[in-house]
């Protein structure tokens, strides 16, 4: 029996990761039985959900135990097939694991179990199927279009702008005409998304002193859509700054994920009387509830990447085994856009 590379959890996270939560071990690879396939993990998605995964609080999914290969989102090819539905060369995008190889029963690669077969277009770099045209391009989609319904002329903020999602929401805002801003961590990555991204405004959260005052600068008629990945504070102010009637879009909170055990230390909002008084309508979604869409997505977010109009940048980090000392990079704001392990080499 061969073996392979897997990270495996040691310890549950609390508060800041320690780097101690997981280790790097060899499992056996077990053979094929009729309806499996042996998948070859080519990249693997560093996410902030792996640090929800982590943790003992519950979650969307089911709780990972010690001793568990650790979750991933992956893309991987089909090495070999036991099953008429996949062939050797195949590609999937799947939820498996942060190892190697994965052995999985066909039927459960599904868009059920956030898995879509596809094909690389043969004129996009196949990581761009971890980024702009993955799981974070069809999140910023489906927040944009399906949640927040934005119309050319919409005036559009989006938080954690020059993170992996953000940057593709903020893209797909464009897109469609809207008033885009950005919110991001540094003067040189809001440099980065009026230049290169033509954005049509941007807010260095680290370098105000008052966040609230600081969008209400961009929006004096207030914000219609707000895109918010990071939660806490920055939601607050956004609040305060809604347009009557505007959509607040929950993708996520990754300013309170490394606060989750610690409820003393989780942020509460203190703006949500504004939903009643402004009519907002504020709702989260997870695009594991949106997959099998994708079929009708994936094609015109190619599109728009060939055209130019949707563009990727991925903080690309070697070799499977350097996973956990990448991870924290998400919650220090130290990589641009989508944070990705080569595992193929």
């Amino acid at each position: 029996m061969q073996h392979q590379q897997a990270w495996i959890i040691n310890e549950y996270a609390k508060g800041d990761l320690t780097g101690n939560e997981l280790s790097l071990v060899k499992i056996p690879q077990p053979d094929l039985n009729d309806g499996e396939v042996l998948i070859k993990t080519l990249l693997l998605s560093l996410d902030p959900s792996n640090r929800l995964w982590l943790s003992e609080e519950k979650d969307y999914l089911p709780q990972l135990q010690i001793g568990d290969v650790m979750r991933g989102l992956v893309v991987g090819r089909v090495e070999e097939s036991k099953d008429d539905h996949f062939k050797v060369g195949d590609h999937v995008f799947a939820m498996l694991g942060w190892q190697q190889y994965a052995v999985v029963s066909a039927k459960q690669l599904t868009a059920q179990n956030a898995a879509i077969k596809f094909t690389p277009h043969p004129e996009i770099p196949l990581e761009a199927y971890v980024s702009a045209l993955g799981l974070t391009g069809w999140t910023a989609y489906v927040g944009m279009h399906h949640i927040g319904n934005v119309n050319p002329g919409s005036k559009v903020l989006v938080s954690g702008a020059a993170g992996a999602t953000g940057l593709a929401a903020c893209q797909i805002a464009k897109a469609t005409g809207c008033y885009t801003v950005g919110i991001a961590g540094s003067e040189q990555k809001c440099d980065l998304l009026r230049s290169k991204f033509e954005l049509d405004g941007t807010i260095d959260y680290r370098n105000e002193q008052d966040l609230s005052a600081a969008m209400k600068a961009q929006f004096p008629n207030g914000i219609d859509v707000f895109f918010d990945n990071v939660g806490g504070e920055m939601l607050d102010a956004a609040l305060e700054n809604m347009a009557m009637n505007g959509v607040v879009v929950v993708s996520g909170s990754i300013s309170q994920y490394q606060t989750l055990e610690e409820k003393d230390k989780v942020y509460g909002l203190k703006n949500t009387f504004m939903l009643a008084s402004k009519r907002l309508r504020m709702e989260g979604f997870l695009i594991l509830d949106y997959l099998e869409q994708m079929d009708s997505i994936l094609p015109t977010m190619e599109q728009w990447l060939l055209e130019g109009k949707l563009q990727y940048r991925n903080t690309i980090v070697d070799g499977l085994e350097n996973a956990q000392t990448a991870l924290p990079r998400l919650f220090s704001g130290k990589n641009t856009g989508k944070l990705v392990i080569n595992v193929a080499g």
